[in-house]
């Protein structure tokens, strides 16, 4: 029987060493000496079956350790027994209320401490064994429904005359999208059931297209106006079919299948159908399902339509041609994009030598005499092959090809990671027009002539590199079936540069280094004159390289992260990536008064490998977010700027951030602020002296704040404060310098007044709705204490 581990919290050394001796050898035990370090063990080891857990102890205590395990919900996994010499029902209440299973006093009880720890890894282990119980028959019925669901959407395909394609792709879509944004975001709260459910629901999106007549459903060309309004009611149509169901209407799955088919058509802006809804008043379920159906119908013909290809498929979307979606869910649509290239451009049907792995897996865990069954012991020589092949070689362009789906998966180790990946299908020609047709037919042939004894081949092609064709020495090894004698079933292969030359070893003294070539010092005295500060990086001791009026590279002892005010490396240091895979990046970084557009490219200075940084100071008109929107208006601009501004304080105005509230998602902090008394400046001295408070309150948090930070009139005498990178800390202290700035002000024509300000802010809150929300809570909290206090001093 497996030995059971229980992890021993507490401070004291010898309490830890009291207990692992009266519980015996028959456990494993790991020991803690404060809550900081019992939380990073759970993080890293899952066989933990009971912890013993001191409620005081220094840094993190009992109670917060118990606080951190119901966040991440491992207090449902993992049993708690609390430790304590302190016996007031107000801290047992709390620790209960908290989730332990028991307690075990001080002084230790030998058979107390044994009986209670038995008593509690028993129980579990029977909840355990009935949860895996329950769970199979779920999954078994979930199984059975799903296989339902996809009956169903099988039918609604056939009358629109798709692809059973189309709903396997929407599923593998969307579950991509839903792992990424969960990485990115715990914002909305989606467990693995959820991501689960929605796949499921997603298979349901065009059900409603049953009740559209078949000549509209299927016309060829271009619908009128009148027909794409009938066609546009499957959205309602759907939900209502689901609506008339009479029972299931309390699931999950059933709220999920109702709002993929209501609102899969709606649109971050407000543009969509059928109500028109805008940002995250549409239901994530149907975010994520709009972007994935958009994706597949861009990709997939249609009777009315060609196939676009994958990387302009991806760019219609993000240049919002299909509508405007949530910037977080682009940003998952570009990251997961090689993944989807993948998915759903493999036919399931089609790949009968994948699916053997499948089946290889199976007979593993079912058959004992797996080293007799001869189809599996193929498949493994098969397999290892492959994985000979590749060990022999580095480097280059490595590709797999697909015999039976004649697809070919390549990587491209010489591209940054991004596009490293592509699937090529030998079918079109267009995926391989790098290669001429002289070479292609001889790769074909070579590949034909091989035979299972005599497998592999090399051969000598032109392809282009830059702007140049190099002579590249390609290598092949096919691969066999006893299933097919007479015909390879895949194919390993990969293309080397042999005029790829190595780069020399960077330097590690601090001398003089090789001089760059006349072209590159006047290069670089260009871009000097173009951008605020040029200079060049040691990319491996992140050391500023000076270059002196001779053109010679010396070492400047001068860390790189000193001009961002860091003593350490950059957080998003882009210049270590771009040095890595020998590309060029960018970013936005910060100063504490100013933010930089930074660009990062890699350079081979007479084989000294270093980055080129260039980094331009943004000002107010220059800072143009991914969507190419100024965030920051241009106040020189001819166009009519008094939409966006507030004629009263000179900030921008509500209609600002109605208009622009999509692409100011990605603001790292925000502050609410709110003046005091406000009413009582207007009823005294009347709205000029109103209108005065608001301007000098806008003027000082302007002398405060970045010009890249975005300060906007909200509403009466309440400004919404936008910073787009900054940590906690800072945000607190520039919230405390405002306050005191706004304290000092004195208007001349009206001496008595005396100002003050009520601000809240939070930092890293997303989306902008709630950060807005959480953050006017918090200034109207410390409102009320103004209010409060100043009652008080009446």
């Amino acid at each position: 029987m497996e030995r059971q581990t229980i992890l021993i919290v507490d401070d004291a050394e010898m309490n830890r060493m009291m207990l692992s001796d009266m519980l015996g050898d028959q456990y494993d035990y790991v020991e803690a000496a404060d809550g900081r370090e019992a939380l990073r063990i759970l993080e890293k080891n899952v066989s933990i079956d009971l912890i013993l857990l001191d409620i005081n102890m220094p840094e993190m205590n009992g109670f917060e350790v118990l606080e951190e395990m119901n966040r991440y919900h491992w207090i449902e996994e993992v049993p708690v027994i609390m430790i304590t010499a302190e016996e007031s029902v107000e801290s047992m209440e709390h620790a209960y209320s908290l989730g332990v299973t028991d307690y075990i006093p001080r002084p230790f009880n030998v058979y107390i401490v044994r009986r209670r720890v038995e008593n509690t890894l028993n129980l579990y282990v029977n909840q355990k064994r009935l949860m895996r119980l329950v769970s199979d028959q779920i999954a078994e019925k979930e199984e059975n429904n799903t296989l339902m669901v996809s009956i169903l959407s099988n039918v609604v395909e056939i009358r629109n005359h798709e692809s059973g394609d189309h709903i396997r792709n929407i599923r593998r879509i969307t579950e991509l999208l839903l792992h990424q944004l969960v990485q990115k975001t715990k914002a909305y709260h989606l467990s693995e059931e959820d991501i689960a459910l929605i796949m499921t629901a997603s298979s349901l999106h065009d059900i409603g297209k049953i009740t559209i007549p078949e000549e509209i459903l299927n016309k060829p060309g271009k619908l009128t106006k009148e027909e794409f309004e009938i066609m546009k009611t499957h959205s309602t149509a759907g939900a209502q079919i689901l609506e008339q169901m009479k029972y299931g209407q309390d699931k999950p799955l059933y709220r999920y299948a109702l709002e993929i088919c209501r609102w899969h058509h709606e649109r971050w802006d407000g543009h969509g159908y059928p109500d028109g809804l805008m940002g995250e008043e549409i239901p994530i379920s149907a975010q994520i399902v709009a972007i994935a159906d958009v994706y597949d119908a861009l990709t997939s013909e249609r009777c009315y339509k060609k196939a676009y290809d994958h990387t302009t498929a991806i760019n219609m979307i993000l240049n919002g041609e299909c509508g405007a979606f949530n910037p977080l869910l682009l940003e998952c649509l570009t990251e997961t994009a090689p993944q989807i290239r993948i998915v759903t451009g493999v036919n399931g049907d089609a790949m009968p030598y994948r699916f053997e792995l499948n089946r290889l897996s199976e007979e593993i865990l079912a058959h004992a005499d797996l080293p007799k069954n001869d189809r599996v012991q193929n498949l493994l020589a098969t397999m290892q092959e492959r994985i000979d092949f590749f060990a022999s070689t580095s480097g280059g362009i490595q590709f797999e090809y697909d015999a039976v789906s004649r697809l070919a998966d390549v990587t491209n180790w010489n591209e940054p990671p991004q596009y490293r990946h592509s699937v090529k299908n030998v079918t079109r020609v267009n995926d391989f027009r790098y290669l001429s047709q002289h070479d292609f037919k001889r790769l074909r042939d070579a590949m034909d002539a091989t035979t299972k004894e005599n497998p592999e081949f090399a051969l000598s092609i032109l392809f282009p590199v830059g702007n140049e064709y190099h002579w590249c020495d390609l290598r092949v090894r096919t691969l066999w079936s006893d299933f097919r004698p007479d015909h390879y079933i895949a194919a390993v292969g990969q293309l080397l540069d042999p005029q790829m030359k190595e780069e020399k070893e960077f330097p590690s003294q601090g001398g003089p280094l090789d001089s760059p070539s006349p072209v590159v010092l006047q290069n670089i005295r260009c871009l000097q004159s173009v951008f605020d500060t040029v200079r060049l990086i040691d990319p491996t001791t992140y050391e500023v390289l000076d270059l002196d009026e001779a053109g010679v590279l010396r070492h400047s002892k001068q860390h790189c992260a000193a001009f961002w005010n860091n003593e350490g490396v950059c957080a998003n240091c882009i210049s270590a990536r771009a040095y890595a895979q020998k590309s060029t990046l960018n970013k936005l970084e910060f100063t504490s008064t100013d933010m930089y557009f930074v660009v990062s490219k890699y350079l081979n200075l007479n084989g000294t490998p270093c980055v080129l940084e260039l980094l331009s100071r943004l000002d107010e008109g220059r800072w143009i977010d991914a969507n190419g929107t100024r965030l920051l208006l241009d106040r020189n601009h001819d166009g009519n700027m008094d939409l966006f501004l507030d004629p009263v304080t000179d900030t921008y105005s509500r209609r600002y951030y109605e208009n622009y509230r999509a692409h100011l998602e990605g603001m790292e902090s925000i502050a609410i602020i709110d003046a005091n008394r406000f009413k009582q400046v207007n009823d005294s001295f009347g709205h000029p002296a109103g209108d005065a408070v608001l301007r000098e309150i806008a003027r000082a948090i302007k002398d405060c704040i970045r010009k890249t930070d975005i300060l906007i009139r909200y509403g009466g005498d309440e400004f919404l404060l936008l910073f787009p990178k900054m940590s906690e800390e800072i945000l607190e202290r520039k919230m405390q310098e405002i306050s005191a700035a706004v304290e000092n002000i004195r208007i001349a024509d009206y001496p008595e007044l005396r100002l003050s300000i009520s601000i809240g802010g939070v930092t890293g809150v997303h989306p902008i709705t709630e950060a807005i929300r959480q953050a006017d809570l918090r200034m109207y909290a410390q409102k009320q204490a103004y209010n409060h206090e100043h009652q008080l001093d009446n």
